[in-house]
């Protein structure tokens, strides 16, 4: 018996040599045939039954192994997502109409397209590169306007890059998701740098786990002229009070040196102020950063509460000119059926951001107050139906400041 469990031992392990190892099992059971018999025959009946059913469910075992293996999915393969967007959307005080000092509402249909692939080739590396549709000279946008006599729209790369980590240390590099808790003050989320970051997470702890994050900008690199780029830091503390509480407190700096604006267009300026010759910046952008977020469910599953805050200032402006917002939401957008409710306020002076990559929500990205309703309807588990309306003018002027509005109906499809 014993020779025959270590025939079998070896069966399983010289799998490139099977018909000869099946042939000698032959010849050894034939041999052991009447010690087997024997001791069948010295064996109880119940204890027979049992052995019986144990090899029965190992063999189960063995033949159920493989087909979890293969059922378990591969952290290593390619993951695709994205989502494609259509929108309505109708702004008052746009279009020059039939009333002599009367401008007409602009009413538009607009489109979106994204599609992303990322690659993990072990647990510390991973690739990924994401097309979108909109202007490849509009870093705050990816919609693109219907119309033009049905030409062709624009896809081009907003992401590229390759990232490393390693027990909660975070490398990147090439053109990315910005790695800051931010808003849309001063952080369009359309944007994403292009250069060098990093973080890195402390675990361990108990309700408190703080985050740092480090990015190298390359804002604009040429030949000829001076390059323009932003070094930038922010510390993340992520706290969990209790079951019912989340927040989330963070500060950054943001260091812009922005050397030129020769290769700038009109959407790389926005409203902030300029020299005389139009050269560059009349501000220096030297951004402090406050970014609040604070998550309640003590209301329930259907009711869960969010508040969103934040606060900058140019430490780079004469006048230290700053700017803040705040967002409250209410309500769930996870099962199908779920409604959301949001209200916002923001405001900011005319340097206090960088309007180059802050919203483009309204025609203002700068110089503004802002109020903000929205409705969100999850229609089905990957679609959801948008309603949102901006009401805003300018913040300081000499010239007429009506109250703006403007209206955008969206329907979004994800995977």
């Amino acid at each position: 018996m014993e020779e025959k469990q270590e025939e079998k031992t070896a069966w399983r392990l010289a799998t490139g040599a099977r018909r000869f190892v099946i042939a000698l099992l032959v010849g050894l059971g034939l041999l052991a045939s009447p010690f087997i018999s024997l001791a069948r025959a010295q064996t109880q009946r119940p204890k027979e039954e049992e052995e019986q059913e144990e090899g029965e469910e190992q063999e189960e075992a063995k033949e159920s192994a493989p087909a979890a293996q293969a059922q378990a999915p591969d952290p290593h393969a390619w993951k695709f997502s994205g989502d494609v967007r259509v929108r309505y959307e109708r702004t008052t005080n746009q279009e020059q109409g039939d009333i002599p000092d009367r401008l007409e509402p602009r009413n538009r249909g607009v489109g979106r397209f994204r599609a992303g692939a990322t690659k993990k080739f072990n647990d510390m590396i991973e690739f990924g590169a994401r097309l979108t549709s909109g202007d490849p000279d509009d870093p705050n946008s990816t919609d693109v306007t219907f119309g033009d006599f049905a030409d062709a729209l624009t896809v081009s790369l907003d992401r590229l890059y390759i990232a490393l980590n390693h027990r909660g240390a975070f490398l990147t590099g090439g053109k990315f998701a910005n790695p800051f808790l931010t808003s849309e003050l001063v952080w369009d989320g359309d944007v994403h740098p292009q250069g060098a970051g990093g973080s890195y997470t402390f675990s361990g702890l108990d309700k408190v786990t703080p985050k740092f994050t480090g990015l190298y900008f390359i804002v604009d690199e040429s030949t000829i002229d001076p390059d323009s780029s932003m070094w930038g830091a922010q510390v993340d503390v992520p706290i969990r009070p209790s079951a019912d509480w989340s927040i989330r407190l963070s500060g950054a700096y943001y260091d812009y040196t922005i050397n030129s604006l020769i290769r700038a267009d009109a959407g790389d300026i926005r409203g902030n102020r300029l020299t005389e010759d139009g050269r560059n910046y009349l501000s220096d952008f030297n951004l402090f950063d406050v970014v609040g977020l604070i998550d309640y469910r003590g209301f329930g599953a259907r009711y869960p509460f969010r508040f969103h805050f934040d606060y900058v200032k140019n430490f780079g402006n004469a006048d230290d000119e700053d700017g803040f917002g705040f967002d409250a939401f209410l309500g769930p957008q996870s099962s199908r059926g779920d409604l959301r409710y949001r209200y916002g306020y923001s405001q900011t002076y005319q340097d206090a951001v960088l309007a180059a990559f802050s919203h483009d929500n309204t025609t203002y990205a700068t110089n503004y107050r802002q109020h903000t309703l929205t409705l969100d309807y999850l229609l089905y588990d990957k679609m959801q139906l948008n309603a949102t309306y901006y009401i805003y003018k300018r913040l300081e002027t000499d010239g007429p400041n009506d109250w703006i509005t403007r209206l955008r109906l969206n329907a979004l499809v994800s995977w």
